[in-house]
């Protein structure tokens, strides 16, 4: 019986696979809940502002404007979101033998899932992205796909040989 071992994941490539997957999720998810938002009728910054609630309360879940205190700490706090993310999935990358797309998209699908659980059904109404207040359910639904399809490009762009 063969043991498995993360594959020469040193810290450096941990670090490096963690910022690509955790920056392209991030971003790609960003993208998603500014389109949400715009598409529900809102400023593309509503959404942006929601993660902001964490520490602003329901004034940050109303905000349209865009302004540090809701919208620089909304992406901040979606950014350092994603980065866990991306970390996670980088340590889940390293266990695979050999990494290919299908059990890059694999693994994405199922650390979405987790994201999904972890920020509805864990966490404090407090901790929630907050996405929700201005997103409907589909929308909601495109921004993790958003998310996923982030780390499985991540995943692509930082395979090494």
């Amino acid at each position: 019986m063969h043991h498995f071992s993360p594959r020469s994941l040193r810290t450096t490539d941990l670090i490096r696979e963690s910022l690509i997957a955790g920056l392209a999720s991030g971003l790609l998810s960003a993208a998603a809940v500014a389109w949400g938002s715009r598409a529900g009728g809102h400023r593309a910054v509503a959404g942006l502002n929601a993660p902001s609630h964490w520490l602003w309360g329901d004034e940050a879940l109303e905000s349209d404007a865009c302004n540090l205190r809701h919208t620089g700490v909304g992406v901040a706090t979606h950014v350092a979101s994603a980065l866990f993310w991306g970390g996670i999935y980088a340590l889940m990358r390293g266990w695979h033998r050999r990494p290919t797309p299908l059990n890059a998209a694999t693994d994405a699908v199922i650390l979405t899932g987790a994201a999904v659980v972890t920020d509805y059904l864990l966490v404090p109404r407090r901790l929630t992205p907050g996405f929700e207040a201005r997103l409907t359910p589909r929308r909601l639904g495109i921004v993790y796909l958003a998310l996923a399809g982030g780390l499985v490009l991540g995943a692509l762009c930082s395979e090494r040989d």
